[in-house]
Formats: structure tokens, sequence, C-alpha cells
């Protein structure tokens, strides 16, 4: 009788979609209408940028659908998975949202599935079936259903997805999510710090953190063809030099994502652990004979960078303004147009990180002290666990190899609620009728 009752529950469901992906949304629709046993659920569609008439054929089988919602914006030329996300789920009308990727296929009963399953204080997670071309993982089935939405056979899929469903559980956390509204907006949704990668794992982080229970069920199952976002439709072409090329551009925003994780949580996993970053200050001295980059490698470990040579500290704040080039260039973004959309995303204060000083730091929580002189390769395996260091020392003076250590006070610097700038709702377009 429970069960019956919650199986009249509604779900909004929230879809964002952006440039090659009209293939995509067309099965994903397709498979909503066909797969779903109630027909009165909210499907939330945001075009985040559009070359394929996404928009238009969305508007043309709207009537097909009982609740189907098409958001656009005005900003050029997309608003990005982070914020688009986040919107979604504000504007959502139900409790309960469930968000699914355009490159996913649901299977019969879905909804079902997931009201049967989703508590509150969680985050459900269903279970990804995938084409052969990743490794084997016990969090995911691997079966090849083809590569792309226009050879894909919903009926077979229908057929076989139903008999793999099994009531097991994980604790993990991976799209497509199940979620009661209240659970994402208190904890801020995803950080808009993040552009091409890493919003995931700093949101399981704030769960574990704010003891926000992660469960990846069984029972509820997708077909995802992967990746189609982040490296484009081809990226498993190796003979596909424009794909190939997107990648290899991917990978290296994808270092500076895990820069900016790093620099939240002072190290990086996805959930396996909490994380717990402290509140310290580097000191280096003799910083001319420490190579650039290998100062920019370890800077995210720390809260504050003090340099003892102003053209070194001048160097360092100059080369932090090309930290967006590589995801303006990945999203088709222009210097103006990112200029005019910044004020929208979380960004990195780095004058407030990098410093110059001539003389010993008086005040400090905990501070570590570098000598460009004697640095070694040894002395960065203390770098690079520092945290884990000052989470089991207690306060007093300590040295490692040629690292000097004082604690102070122990002062954890974890934002476990993410503060995204306001946005202007005016930016919003929305056909509902």
């Amino acid at each position: 009788m429970v069960i019956e009752k919650q199986r009249k529950k509604q779900i909004s469901f929230i879809i964002n979609t952006a440039i090659n992906e009209l293939e995509y949304i067309k099965l994903l629709l397709n498979s909503l209408k066909t797969n779903l046993d109630s027909k009165e659920h909210e499907i939330l569609v945001f075009v985040d940028n559009d070359n394929q008439g996404t928009y238009e054929y969305l508007k043309s089988i709207k009537r097909e659908f009982y609740d189907l919602k098409i958001i656009t914006h005005k900003l050029p030329p997309c608003i990005g998975y982070s914020r688009n996300n986040n919107l979604l789920v504000e504007l959502a009308k139900h409790n309960i949202v469930s968000y699914l990727q355009s490159d996913m296929v649901i299977s019969p009963h879905y909804d079902t599935d997931l009201l049967d399953k989703i508590k509150p204080n969680t985050i459900l997670s269903a279970t990804r079936v995938e084409p052969p071309l990743h490794g084997e993982s016990n969090k995911t089935i691997t079966k090849d259903f083809g590569l792309y939405p226009e050879k894909f056979n919903l009926e077979e899929w229908n057929k076989y997805s139903v008999t793999i469903k099994k009531e097991e559980e994980l604790d993990y956390f991976f799209a497509p999510v199940t979620f009661y509204k209240d659970v994402w907006l208190n904890i801020g949704g995803y950080d808009t710090l993040f552009r091409r990668s890493r919003e995931d794992s700093d949101l399981v982080q704030r769960c574990l953190h704010k003891g926000i229970q992660l469960t990846q069920t069984f029972s509820a199952v997708v077909y995802h063809f992967t990746c189609t976002s982040s490296r484009g439709k081809d990226w498993f072409c190796i003979d596909n030099t424009k794909a190939q090329n997107r990648i290899k551009l991917q990978e290296q925003a994808d270092q500076i994502e895990l820069k900016r994780f790093v620099r939240k949580w002072g190290g990086f996993n996805h959930g396996e652990e909490k994380l717990n970053k402290y509140d310290i200050d580097l000191e280096i001295k003799n910083s001319s004979k420490i190579p650039l980059h290998i100062i920019k490698n370890i800077e995210p470990l720390f809260s504050r960078v003090y340099i003892d040579d102003p053209i070194i500290n001048k160097m360092l704040l100059d080369d932090s303004f090309k930290e967006h080039d590589l995801a303006n260039k990945l999203l088709n973004f222009t210097d103006e147009q990112w200029s005019i959309t910044s004020k929208y995303h979380n960004l990195v204060d780095y004058n407030s990180i990098f410093k110059v000083q001539n003389d010993h730091m008086l005040e400090y929580n905990v501070k570590l002290v570098v000598d460009g002189e004697t640095l070694d390769q040894s002395d960065f395996k203390v770098i690079n666990t520092i945290h884990k260091i000052i989470e089991n020392y207690e306060k007093g003076e300590y040295e490692y190899g040629n690292l000097k250590l004082s604690i102070s006070n122990k002062i954890k610097s974890n934002q476990i609620i993410c503060n995204n700038p306001e946005f202007d709702m005016d930016l919003i377009i929305i056909k509902s009728v």
C-alpha cells in the first residue's frame, strides 16, 4: 500500500543539451515517452547551445508530452554545465528531481524504480550500461547497444534492460542522479568554479561532510553512450584528428579543474574518504631558484603563497589570467563573451593567494617554509601530503628534510555549502505552453 502511494508521486526530469546532441536528445525523449509508467512527470530540457535546430525540434514535439518545458537563454554562447544544472533544479516544480545526461536512454519503469528507492537526505544514482569503451567496473555494466543514437535499437534495449535489474546497492555517485530538491539546494548544488570537469567530485565531498547518503542502485538502469558532451561524439575514433585534438584539449582543461579541486580540498578522491584542507601559508625563499611550473603545481595545496621575488610573483599572477583559455576554447567563448559571462561563475582570486614577502611571517595558523636553494625531489612527498601530516600532528615546530613546518592553529578551510554568484533570471527563456 505504501509503495502504491509512493508511485503516484511525480518527478521533475531535468536534462541539459548543447551542440551536436540533437540525435541523442531525440532518443532520450523517445525512451522517456515509451518507458515511464506515469505520463504526468515534468520534463525540463535546457538548450544551452544549439547548432542543429534542437530548440525548434523540441517545440515540434512538445504536444506529445504532458508537461515538457523548453529552456534557453540570452547569453552567448552558453551558461555552462554546472550553472544550468543548478538552474534546472531551481526551476523544477516537483519535490523529487531526476537528472539525466543528454546521451542516456532510460529503461522501462524507470520512474517507478526510482520512486521505490529514493529516500530523504540521499542522492540516488542509477546504474549505467555502457559500450565497451572503458575498462570493466563493478559500478557499470558493459553491453554494446551501439556508439551512436542513430543505430540504437530501443526495442532490444527495453527487452534486455529489464533482465539485469537487481536488488543491489553501492555507496557511490555518478549521473544519472535523483534526489529531493531541498537536498541539492541546501548544499548549493554544483560549484560554478568547475567548467569542464570535477564538479561531481566536489559535490561528493560536500555530501560526505554534510552527511548526505550517496547510493547507487542496480534496480534502475540507463544506457550511456559516454563522454559525448565533454569529449565530443567521436572521441573514441583514433583516426579522427579533430576528435583526438579535442580530447587533448579536454585533458589539459581537466588538469586545471583538478588544481581547482585540490585548492578547495587539499587532495583528490571521488568519495573514498572525507578530505580536509587546513589553512596553510607557504613561504618560499630563493623563489627564483624554483621553476615556475613547480610553484604553480604546489600552490593549490596552500591558502597563500609568499614569494620573496616580486618579479616571480608578477609572472605567477600574469600567468593566472590564462586559466580559462582552454575551457573557453572548448566552449567556443570569445574573450569578449567570457568577460560578459564570467561574473556568473565562481572565480579564483589569485591576488589573495600570491603575495610578496621579504621577511619572516609573524602571524599564521600553519606555515611551511621552502628554500629554493635546498629543495629536492624527496621534499615533494611531504608537500603533497601536507594536509594529512597536519591532521595527525599537534601544535609545534617540525623539520622534514629541507622543509620547516610550524603548526600554531589547525583551522580547516573546507567550504561545505557552495555559494554561487547570483544569476540574472531575466536571461532565462522558458517555453511551457
